[in-house]
């Protein structure tokens, strides 16, 4: 019976540990700071290593705090590639999705930028975005360089850089950017294949 009881027990561990982590990065961000898993861990009196195995980046952490609340909205972009066959309306999908998860999350995401910029917080930013939207791409046969290019061009629609940018450079209103930016995404996307038709071309 015992034998039995000890995952069960182990299970309720981990999910205390995981709750703790959290609390301490909801505190910390109540404070005005942008927390990093060595912060959470030391507030919730936690050993690093054990909260790196919880959260191995600082992304991680940030996507499951409430701060930024239900984040299953970005999650699901990774699977636009099962669901839209045109690359073009794909990347354009997932940017418009991008876009409007950012924009539900401004003032945080400023924050998390404003951090970041400070060279005394310490803060790195996300970097998710490169790594779906290589997989966004994965299904194309372009050329390495091309579509190096390419996923780097496009990690400029992604994030809160761009909502900056065009709420407060473009003067456009909030409910306008989503389409605005799958429409350059859908422009760059296809500017890539027609230039790698040309260059197959005989």
């Amino acid at each position: 019976m015992e034998a039995q009881e000890e995952p069960r027990r182990r299970e309720r561990q981990r999910r205390r540990t995981r709750r703790a982590l959290l609390a301490a990065a909801d505190e910390i961000f109540a404070e005005g700071r942008v927390p990093t898993v060595a912060d959470v861990a030391e507030r919730a009196d936690v050993a690093r290593a054990t909260a790196y195995r919880y959260f191995p980046t600082q992304e991680a952490l940030l996507l499951d705090s409430s701060y930024l609340g239900d984040s299953d909205q970005l999650r699901s972009i990774s699977l636009l590639t099962e669901e839209i066959a045109d690359p073009r309306e794909r990347i354009a999908e997932a940017v418009r999705r991008g876009a409007e998860w950012t924009l539900g999350r401004e003032a945080k995401l400023r924050a998390v930028l404003r951090n970041s910029l400070d060279p005394l917080q310490g803060v790195r930013r996300p970097t998710r975005r490169r790594g779906y939207i290589q997989d966004l791409l994965a299904p194309l046969d372009l050329a390495p360089p091309l579509q190096e290019r390419l996923a780097a061009a496009l990690t400029l629609l992604f994030g809160i850089d761009p909502i900056v940018s065009l709420r407060d450079n473009g003067d456009l209103p909030p409910e306008e950017i989503p389409d605005a930016l799958a429409w350059v995404a859908y422009r760059i996307v296809d500017a890539a294949l027609a230039e790698d038709g040309a260059a197959q071309a005989p």
